[in-house]
């Protein structure tokens, strides 16, 4: 009989203790969600190279209205486009 007194008082004790340890640790919290657009939804626009979809607002603008996922395929477009047009930058 004493041993489950014993093991009951253990037991209390450990819940005890790993209450306090939970109240003393600050909540993690999720990150607070970005704020839904008040302007409805944005334009996408696909890249001149690759033709993947962007938003506008993320595109990278090129030479009339072409966009670009990034400035390589910038780079990349801009070198395809002037080696078909006849020009060569080799010496």
């Amino acid at each position: 009989m004493k041993y489950l007194l014993f093991g009951l008082l253990a037991y209390l004790a450990w819940r005890w203790y790993t209450a306090q340890r939970s109240n003393d640790e600050p909540a993690v919290q999720a990150p607070p969600s970005p704020a839904p657009s008040v302007n409805g939804p944005e334009k996408m626009v696909s890249c001149a190279q690759c033709g993947v979809y962007l938003p506008q607002s993320e595109a990278i603008s090129g030479v009339g209205e072409l966009h670009f996922c990034s400035t390589e395929h910038r780079h990349q477009y801009s070198q395809a486009s002037g080696q078909a047009q006849g020009e060569d930058h080799r010496h």
